[in-house]
């Protein structure tokens, strides 16, 4: 299977997922952090074949799946907010506020985490020619 193929089947997954969480009471941050990294991982998977020419552009890839697992995280947190539109909030705004805390920290993260496939995926290729 291509990678773009396991990435649109990803987003899939990852909606269908969304769909069932929405509709549940739920102010839990786990749940909804793992669903976007899932939607993060999505968009990574489409764009890291193109991004496997250098290390540094799999460590820009994985800067942009750390920062987008974040502001995704927070947008599926006010979008379940304002679906339920309770008096008092499913995730309230402080919360809100500290998921965009940690976007530097996982955009870090990620960058590391690019960095250390860019390598281990070189490593591979060398290792094939040989």
């Amino acid at each position: 299977m291509t990678a773009s193929r396991w990435a649109r089947h990803l987003l899939l997954a990852c909606g269908i997922a969304i769909l069932l969480w929405s509709g549940v009471e739920d102010n839990d941050a786990l749940a909804v952090s793992l669903l976007g990294a899932l939607l993060a991982l999505a968009l990574a998977a489409l764009l890291m074949p193109r991004a496997l020419k250098s290390l540094a552009s799999a460590a820009t890839v994985g800067a942009v799946f750390g920062a987008v697992a974040s502001l995704s995280t927070f947008a599926l947190m006010l979008f379940k907010d304002l679906r339920h539109a309770h008096a008092f909030p499913d995730y309230p705004p402080h919360m809100l506020l500290g998921m965009l805390e940690r976007l530097p920290a996982w955009a870090l993260a990620g960058a590391l985490t690019g960095l250390g496939c860019g390598l281990l995926l070189r490593l591979r290729r060398a290792q094939q020619r040989d």
